[in-house]
């Protein structure tokens, strides 16, 4: 289809020949027409130059400097003279950046991250069913490294230290502490939460030894902490206190051997001391900001930050500084330089994405520098990844080629005052080789269309230009340098054995085919079975099978013989063998002590874990097989929801059977028994059953506070509030603060209630308030005793405490009432009437004097609810 210069061009032609050669026959009528005057060729040829020349500035504006240079070339090949054309070409030439490519690297996988270090090594994250990092040895163009594969997920980081020893590679839900040279795992740094960004949060110290990162503090506590390691062993150093919900939410942080930098959404800064025994201090803002993102300068003296402004306002990116000294790095050359680009979160993502103050834009098969004219860097497949060097631009794509482009010098400026040279047939052909080479680009005037070059077409349009004629053309440009670089470039391509080591990972990472072995193990010949075994080897694919096998058998003296020949054998493997020969030996408690109560999920495991030489066998038979032997004992001794009286007696009576704690071992077995104590105690008949039951669990090891609980819990429940109060009253004054439970404060107020002291009750429910201030399930309770007692203001007071904190909500219409009850006692009459109708509101049925009937309340509650019936 004809472009729109093209059509713009055809419709002057149509107006200058045709039309004129029509208005002349409508005025001669019949008469013969003149003989047209036809425009000459040199206006034609000039007319068309200018229409490419044209063509070019709008390429121009488009950042394509190369099929600029090359409508050029073609408009002066029309029309020589074109003085436009010759000063936008040399303009193009002195102005403009070219880029070559000297390394490609195809690993048919889509590339997740890049990262480069001088002299020669690269790093490159490979998505895919088996997602794994290599490492590049650049000189000898091989694959040096390579961590191990993980089975479909992405790598959202890389994040190394300053000299390119260390590495946390975060992938799926885990980051992983690596040598970097090696890749070899050296700890798990657990789950990095989502919301932040990994480049931004990850950090080293200047020197590598030293590593922080944000973490959970439990995996069931989400609460943030900061933790301080040895970079070399990934030991913990220091780790801080978690943050408190609500908290600001941190953004970037900054290491040094003394101490971390942590800067938060409000703007104010964590500063933690390496030692554990200086303080943690923390410092708010003056004036508090509102921070999207931030990425501190390689000193921690100052912070790029985006910051929001207002609700119909772009965000503004600012720099927060703690020094007067600027170091540099926060310009946006100096960040592209030190941060690699790619798809995943990283600070390129939104806090430098705005194409006005970014240093290059990357969309769909396109890289474009930003900062001065430079030729875009145009790929094959969608960009995924890249890094940028001083002289290079390192580009990853979705088809798994990695691509080094060298940046060609510019040429130097001339002060040679020669007239220039004419554009003849010599001369245009050299610019035309000179524009192929640098461009890569070829404009075809018969198509309209741009072909682009192969790196060696360039090399030969390059050997093909005759430089003295092009300084002829341009004198004032020396392409001296530019040509000593052009032909130092020498494209290398790395061949099939250089992906050997990546080859034998992932294959080794991948189920196998039937292996021979699983038909001598059926067989099941006790002597052939032993020799396969020994001749499967120390690990590999053989090996795993084998012992595979063995755990599925009846035979605990297969499994030791693969035992015996394992090498480097994974630690979940080994506990698995351990647990399923003791089983098979009978040895219940021995193969169920090891593992905890929640049981490892293998594919976690494996995401952690090397299991080079033992990855092809399936062993989540093995683990689900274990996982089934030790539930199946331990749900024989767990009290089930809702049990009944003759589910009870079966469960006690095994847990009074000594054999039941040589099975579970004493650690479970005790646990087993407080829990029990515990679900017993809410039953009168099973008092005696439950004080044997907490006796067993403190004999076996369990804490003491749940044991006492569960006997006091027992003997509350049987109405023997004089030897129910000691205990509570012991709970929660002779032991930890941080083992009581706001129940504890609940029942022994209570039971100092119902032994006629109304005086410690209040006092018991006062220190519980302070206790468990944001307990609203504690405030109903204490509302209620304080009822009990007649203190009408304190119930009040705790009442509408627990409304401020908010109650439970299957809770909140027994606390309406109350708090209707507790109102109307102290006099505040109006609220009593407004908590009423809150009532009505839940459930309209209290309008009725009979639902007052069927509360098992004292009859001074219900006979303040019934002032409201009426």
């Amino acid at each position: 289809m004809p472009s729109q210069n093209s059509r713009s061009l055809t419709a002057r032609f149509r107006n200058r020949f045709i039309l004129p050669l029509v208005l002349g026959g409508l005025i001669q009528g019949c008469k013969p027409p003149p003989k047209p005057v036809m425009v000459s060729d040199t206006a034609l040829v000039s007319q068309l130059a200018n229409a490419r020349t044209d063509a070019a500035k709008v390429k121009l504006e488009q950042n394509r400097p190369d099929e600029a240079l090359a409508m050029l070339v073609s408009a002066l090949k029309t029309h020589p003279a074109s003085q436009e054309a010759r000063d936008m070409a040399e303009a193009i030439l002195r102005e403009t950046v070219w880029n070559l490519p000297e390394v490609t690297l195809d690993h048919s996988l889509p590339i997740d991250q890049l990262n480069f270090a001088a002299p020669s090594s690269l790093w490159v994250s490979l998505g895919g069913e088996t997602n794994t990092t290599v490492r590049w040895n650049l000189d000898s163009m091989r694959i040096e490294s390579v961590l191990f594969p993980a089975a479909n997920c992405k790598t959202r980081s890389l994040v190394f230290d300053p000299g390119h020893r260390s590495v946390v590679v975060e992938r799926g839900p885990v980051s992983l502490l690596c040598n970097a040279e090696t890749l070899k795992p050296i700890r798990d740094l657990g789950t990095l939460p989502e919301y932040l960004t990994p480049t931004a949060v990850i950090v080293f110290s200047a020197d590598g030894l030293l590593s922080a990162h944000p973490g959970y503090a439990s995996e069931n506590d989400h609460s943030l902490v900061w933790q301080i390691r040895d970079a070399a062993s990934g030991e913990m150093i220091r780790t801080s206190e978690p943050l408190t919900e609500g908290a600001p939410r941190p953004l970037a942080a900054w290491l040094e051997r003394r101490q971390l930098r942590v800067i938060h959404a409000d703007g104010s800064l964590l500063e933690m001391p390496v030692s554990p025994v200086e303080e943690i201090r923390r410092t708010p803002l003056a004036e508090p900001l509102t921070l999207l993102q931030a990425q501190f300068s390689a000193d921690g003296n100052s912070v790029l930050a985006l910051q929001q402004q207002g609700p119909h306002e772009p965000p503004l990116q600012s720099v927060i500084s703690y020094s007067e000294v600027d170091d540099g790095s926060l310009t946006a050359d100096a960040l592209a330089r030190r941060l690699p680009w790619s798809r995943q979160p990283n600070i390129w993502s939104w806090l430098l994405n705005d194409p006005e103050k970014a240093p290059f834009a990357i969309s769909g098969n396109t890289v474009q520098i930003l900062t001065g004219p430079h030729a875009p860097v145009a790929l094959t497949s969608p960009v995924t990844a890249a890094a940028f060097g001083g002289k290079s631009v390192i580009t990853g794509e979705s088809n798994g080629t990695v691509t080094i482009h060298r940046l060609l010098p510019l040429p130097v400026p001339n002060t040679d005052e020669r007239k220039p040279g004419m554009i003849d047939k010599a001369s245009l052909t050299d610019l035309k080789n000179l524009s192929e080479a640098l461009a890569g680009m070829r404009y075809d005037e018969t198509t309209r269309a741009f072909t682009r070059l192969s790196f060696e077409a360039r090399v030969t349009a390059f050997d093909a230009c005759n430089f003295g004629t092009i300084l002829a053309l341009f004198p004032r440009l020396d392409f001296a340098a530019v040509s000593v670089e052009f032909k130092s470039i020498h494209q290398r391509t790395a061949g099939p054995e250089a992906f050997e080591l990546l080859r034998e990972r992932r294959a080794h990472a991948l189920p196998q085919a039937a292996n021979p072995l699983e038909e001598t193990f059926r067989a099941g010949d006790p002597a052939a079975v032993l020799t396969a075994i020994q001749a499967a080897g120390g690990s590999g694919p053989a090996a795993a099978t084998a012992l595979a096998l063995a755990l599925k058998s009846e035979h605990p003296e297969w499994i030791v013989a693969c035992l015996t020949a394992a090498n480097n054998l994974p630690p979940l493997l080994r506990q698995i063998s351990l647990s399923r020969m003791a089983w098979l030996e009978g040895r219940k408690a021995d193969a169920l002590a090891s593992w905890p109560e929640i049981f490892p999920e293998l594919a976690d495991v494996r995401l952690r874990e090397d299991w080079d030489g033992w990855e092809q066998a399936d062993f989540k038979p093995a683990l689900d097989d274990i996982r089934r032997c030790v539930r199946g004992e331990l749900d024989a001794i767990q009290v089930p929801t809702s049990a009944t009286p003759e589910q009870r007696k079966a469960i006690a009576a095994r847990l009074a059977d000594p054999a039941t704690v040589v099975a579970v071992g004493k650690r479970r077995f005790a646990e087993a028994c407080l829990q029990a104590a515990l679900a017993f105690s809410a039953h009168k008949e099973e008092t005696e059953v439950t004080f044997q039951l907490a006796n067993l669990a403190r004999n076996m090891g369990a804490a003491p506070e749940p044991c006492l609980r569960a006997e006091a819990l027992a003997l509350t429940a049987l109405g023997d509030y004089v030897k129910a109060h000691p205990r509570w009253i012991e709970l929660i004054t002779e032991h930890p603060v941080e083992t009581t439970l706001p129940g504890d404060y609940a029942e022994a107020a209570y039971t100092a209630f119902e032994n006629s002291d109304p005086r410690q009750a209040m006092e018991i429910l006062t220190t519980g308030m302070h206790r468990f201030p944001q307990d609203g399930n504690f405030a109903l309770r204490a509302g209620w005793v304080a009822l009990l007692t007649g203190d009408s203001e304190r119930a009040y007071r705790f009442l509408r405490e627990g409304q401020r904190i908010g109650f439970p909500a299957e809770k909140r219409e027994n606390a309406t009432a109350l708090l209707t009850i507790a109102a109307a006692q102290t006099g505040a009459s109006d609220d009593a009437a407004v908590y009423f109708q809150d009532l009505l509101k839940i459930d309209a049925a209290w309008a009725d004097p009979a639902t007052l009937d069927t509360l098992d309340w004292p009859e001074e509650f219900k006979a303040t609810l019934s002032q409201f019936t009426r």
